[in-house]
């Protein structure tokens, strides 16, 4: 989902850019990292966005080696191919490094404690890029969705098609970020010379419930959204409760994101609208 919106957001700013698919450049190979971030800079390639990662997080839970592989390893391989040639760096981190129960909006300085080996790894790899690359710009976002991949919208879309009533979690707190509205977050914060750990997420919060309801409203859905407890639900992974994180160092810097809720009706709108 980020590497669309970033190829969109470049495209339309008129800047030269490339971008590898999973397909063709794994991040866990470090030799071929290292050619591909060679030869972008030398065609006068300045910065490299790494918005590659194992996202599954049921699946880490016995995949653990891959999970680590990817999230650390690769993040690692990416960071040290930039840092060696000189080039500037983001890496893209998540909210599932924390344990969620914090009854405030997470800021850079709170200590994470991931529940799951997805935290973990991530975890890791912001370690792994922050030693490797000291001038890269770490930065976390949370419940990201965009086109390009499987999002919490279009999997809302997809059970409200097939069943009357969806039953969605009320006591999972967040801030639904929309990929572009990352994408060009990133690159501002970028071009600011920020570096280090940032937190960057649409304004305001709400619960996965009220998001779901959002989503069927602006789709005119006939399925019902019923809200329900995390514990009611097969839940095998534990996730943050509160996964609310907190833009004001971004914002300081001048780099401030939209409210959830527009960027979200946008999305549903003119994005998954034209699904239905």
């Amino acid at each position: 989902m980020l590497g669309t919106a970033l190829s969109r957001l470049c495209s339309g700013m008129g800047e030269g850019w490339v971008g590898y698919a999973k397909a063709d450049l794994d991040i866990k190979d470090a030799a071929a990292v290292q050619k591909a971030i060679s030869e972008f800079a030398l065609t006068g390639g300045r910065l490299v966005v790494n918005a590659a990662a194992y996202t599954d997080v049921e699946r880490a839970e016995v995949e653990q080696e891959q999970a680590f592989a990817t999230n650390d390893g690769g993040a690692r391989n990416v960071a040290e191919a930039a840092a060696g040639c000189g080039l500037g760096l983001v890496h893209v981190s998540t909210d599932f490094v924390f344990d969620g129960t914090k009854q405030t909006p997470y800021t850079e300085e709170d200590e994470p404690n991931p529940l799951n080996v997805y935290g973990r790894s991530k975890l890791a790899g912001e370690l792994s890029v922050a030693a490797a690359h000291p001038n890269a710009l770490i930065v976390r976002s949370a419940w990201v969705y965009g086109p390009g991949g499987t999002d919490f919208p279009s999997k809302i879309l997809q059970l409200a098609q097939r069943s009357e009533r969806v039953q969605v979690v009320n006591d999972e707190m967040g801030s639904p970020t929309s990929s572009a509205d990352l994408a060009r977050g990133a690159l501002a914060l970028h071009r600011r010379g920020a570096t280090g750990l940032f937190h960057l997420v649409a304004s305001g919060c709400c619960s996965r419930y009220e998001m779901a309801r959002d989503i069927a409203t602006t789709l005119t859905l006939p399925a019902r959204m019923m809200p329900v407890s995390r514990e009611a639900l097969p839940i095998t992974v534990m996730r943050p409760a509160n996964a609310v994180l907190s833009a004001e160092k971004a914002a300081r810097l001048g780099v401030e994101m939209p409210w959830w809720r527009d960027s979200l009706h946008a999305y549903v709108r003119d994005y998954l609208g034209k699904a239905t």
